[in-house]
C-alpha cells in the first residue's frame, strides 16, 4: 500500500492512499460530491496526480459525510502529503483503531516524522510498525534512515535528543513514548537476521531425492 507519493524525503519510501472502486465507476455519470465513494474517487485521483491539496478537500468530504477508519487514513495521508504534517498525524490516528490499518498508519505517520526530523517519533512508529509485520522491507528501510539521521545529528549536536521545532504534539501516554535504543536495534536485528536466513534458504540446493528400490 506504499508507493504513489514517491520518494519524499531522501531516501525515503512513500505513501499511498486507499482507493475505493465502486463498480463501474470510469463510465458512470458524472456525480454531485455528496457521495462519500465520489468523493474518494476523487481524492484517490488527485493524490494520484499529486494535487494534494484537493486531495485534502476530497478526503476531508468523503470522511464527513460517512466517518470510518479507512477515510481518515486517506485523509491523514493526504494531509501529511500537503505538508499538514501535524494534522495529518493526528488524523492518522483516528485509522488506527482498525487493526488491518494500523501498520500503514504507523508508516505514514513515521514518514511524517521524518520528514520533520523528529527522529525519535519516526523510530518509534517504525518499530511499532516492524512489530506488527516483521517483514515489511519499507519499515525497515525507513528505520535505518531514521536511526542514521539521528546519529548524525547528535554527533553534530543538533536538536538534543534528536528532533526539532516541528515535532509532532508530544505523546500523552507511557507505551506512547519513544522506545529505548536497545529494544529498536534489537528488532532490527531480528528483522536483518530473518532476511539473511529466508535468503540462505532460498540459495540452499533443492536436496536430491534418494531412490527407493534397486
Amino acid at each position: 500500500m506504499k508507493g504513489l507519493l514517491g520518494c519524499w524525503v531522501a531516501g525515503l519510501l512513500g505513501l499511498s492512499v486507499l482507493a475505493q472502486q465502486p463498480s463501474n465507476l470510469a463510465t458512470q455519470q458524472p456525480v454531485l460530491d455528496t457521495n462519500s465513494h465520489a468523493a474518494t474517487a476523487r481524492g484517490t485521483k488527485a493524490f494520484a496526480q499529486k494535487k494534494y491539496p484537493a486531495a485534502v478537500d476530497a478526503f476531508r468530504k468523503a470522511n464527513t459525510i460517512a466517518p470510518t477508519p479507512p477515510r481518515a487514513f486517506n485523509l491523514g495521508t493526504a494531509e501529511i502529503a500537503a505538508g499538514n504534517r501535524e494534522a495529518g498525524s493526528s488524523t492518522l490516528a483516528a485509522a488506527m483503531k482498525e487493526p488491518a490499518l494500523r501498520a500503514d498508519a504507523l508508516f505514514n505517520r513515521g514518514n511524517a516524522a521524518l520528514a520533520a526530523n523528529a527522529y525519535d517519533y519516526a523510530i518509534r512508529d517504525y518499530t511499532d510498525a516492524l512489530r506488527l509485520r516483521p517483514a515489511d522491507p519499507a519499515a525497515k528501510r525507513n528505520l535505518e534512515i531514521a536511526l542514521r539521521k539521528r546519529s548524525m545529528q547528535q554527533q553534530s549536536g543538533e536538536g538534543g535528543a534528536g528532533g526539532s521545532s516541528q515535532q509532532p504534539p508530544k505523546p500523552k501516554t507511557r507505551e506512547e513514548q519513544p522506545r529505548s535504543d536497545a529494544n529498536t536495534e534489537a528488532l532490527l536485528r531480528s528483522v536483518q537476521q530473518q532476511e539473511q536466513e529466508e535468503l540462505s534458504r532460498m540459495n540452499r540446493p533443492a536436496r536430491r531425492k534418494a531412490h527407493v528400490g534397486w
